[in-house]
């Protein structure tokens, strides 16, 4: 591999007798790795199942990551159903470190600052569950749309995305969150195996152009932070310039801030790319009860009037294709509209007037003339047991990969005899898959277009 001259000169100076070693790590093939979704494959055992279903080696586990697991180049679980329905993740092994990090409890506010494509912000959710809050920001508007179809695919249900530069956040959270990830925009020397353009677009004047914007960040994102609160700052660089260095110049500008831990993953180190991270807690009490405390700052809010139509519209779907319980979930929350976008937003109260959003929570569907169609962001959202009319199918059924690639299912005659016409849930051994309308034998794909045939 060629690699910059410059490069080459200060990594050797840094890193001394360990250069050779470094050097050659570039010889050798990438690592990459899994993160099962744990908001949606929950046992043991079904992992295990899954593992073997992809040929991975249960025994390759990622060490600093939970339920994390190293394949071969040869395996290609990209290319499954099980990726399509959001039962993992695939990113970057040394990548996963930052969120571990981070950790948050379940009940807190949490910001991902600079989130594309949303391997982090998707690993954060699933310590979250299915509560507090997750604010997932993105300034590049084009990344920020696959950021909001990677927190889709996963079925987080407290996400909202948002498309903004860290300053406008400042403005508008401050003192906010519990929890902050800053996986900060870097001069990528990390992705030079990965990405070879990476090479070509290096220089030391990016390096420098790389940690002023840095520092700015940070020092927004401390403006967010509540008293008690952490932020975890990490690049996939190895520049002194980007990583210690901005540490170094954010705990001089606040001293309410201390170092708690510092760590730089090496690919001559470890099974990783490389990556670096920094935890900053800020000083002051912690919210020890998070629920009291998010119940206490929620306003006394009505929900955005629907339509009576429309609200009957809902209440049908409601009634005739989904559990009672979570009818009950969708009907007695904050619901708003968005034109004809129907979006059920988190139960911690956040205020997102004047911020660009890119997904206000969990999408629920749209209204259109005399019927109300429910998004792909619910099927996946969902869970088997969750729906009252459901298509069972298999791996192994043919008709699987042809229902991922738009083509209608046609029942069996004890399926059919199960379904009633309407509406029903599309799922894949036991996991949502999307939406189907069963009419006699025949299912209708409404798996979304944009996402067909690429499996």
């Amino acid at each position: 591999m060629n690699l910059p001259i410059e490069f080459e000169k200060k990594m050797k100076a840094f890193l001394g007798d360990e250069w050779d070693d470094f050097l050659y790590s570039y010889d050798n093939n990438r690592f990459q790795a899994l993160r099962f979704n744990t908001l949606k494959v929950q046992s043991p055992e079904e992992r295990m199942r899954i593992l073997k279903t992809l040929k991975i080696s249960s025994d390759k586990k990622v060490s600093w990551a939970n339920e994390a697991y190293y394949f071969d180049e040869n395996v290609r679980p990209g290319k499954h159903p099980y990726h399509e329905m959001g039962l993992y993740y695939i990113q970057e092994p040394s990548a996963m470190s930052a969120a571990a990090l981070l950790a948050p409890k379940p009940g807190m506010r949490v910001l991902d600052l600079c989130a594309a494509p949303g391997g982090k912000s998707t690993q954060l959710a699933t310590y979250l569950g299915d509560s507090g809050l997750l604010v997932s920001n993105e300034i590049n508007t084009q990344r920020s749309r696959i950021l909001s179809q990677n927190i889709e695919r996963m079925g987080i249900k407290n996400a909202i995305v948002t498309n903004e530069d860290s300053f406008v956040l400042a403005s508008h959270f401050p003192g906010f969150f519990n929890a902050i990830q800053v996986d900060a925009p870097c001069s990528g020397e990390g992705m030079f195996r990965k990405l070879p353009e990476a090479i070509e677009q290096w220089s030391m004047e990016n390096v420098a152009i790389c940690a002023e914007r840095q520092k700015e960040i940070l020092d927004n994102a401390a403006v967010m932070l509540k008293p008690g609160g952490v932020i975890v700052y990490s690049t996939c660089t190895f520049s002194k310039e980007e990583n210690e260095d901005v540490i170094e110049y954010f705990l001089e500008r606040h001293p309410d801030f201390t170092l708690e831990e510092m760590e730089r993953f090496w690919p001559h180190k470890v099974d990783g790319e490389g990556h670096f991270v920094a935890k900053l807690v800020r000083r002051g009490s912690v919210d020890t009860d998070l629920k009291a405390e998010n119940s206490k700052n929620r306003k006394n809010e009505t929900k955005p009037a629907l339509t009576k139509e429309n609200m009957k519209l809902l209440s049908e779907f409601l009634d005739e294709t989904i559990s009672e319980d979570m009818a009950a979930w969708i009907k007695n929350s904050r619901l708003v509209m968005f034109g004809e976008q129907l979006y059920r937003l988190p139960d911690m109260e956040v205020d997102i007037k004047g911020l660009k959003v890119q997904r206000a929570g969990l999408h629920i569907g749209e209204f259109k003339k005399q019927r109300f169609e429910p998004s792909h962001s619910l099927a996946l959202a969902l869970k088997l047991n969750d729906a009252k009319n459901v298509v069972k199918l298999t791996c192994d059924n043919p008709q699987t990969i042809g229902f991922f690639n738009g083509q209608s299912v046609m029942l069996s005659d004890e399926q059919a005899a199960e379904c009633k016409k309407g509406w029903a849930l599309v799922c894949v051994d036991g996991y949502t898959a999307g939406w189907g309308k069963v009419n006699g034998a025949q299912v209708k794909n409404h798996y979304p277009k944009g996402l067909r045939n690429k499996i």
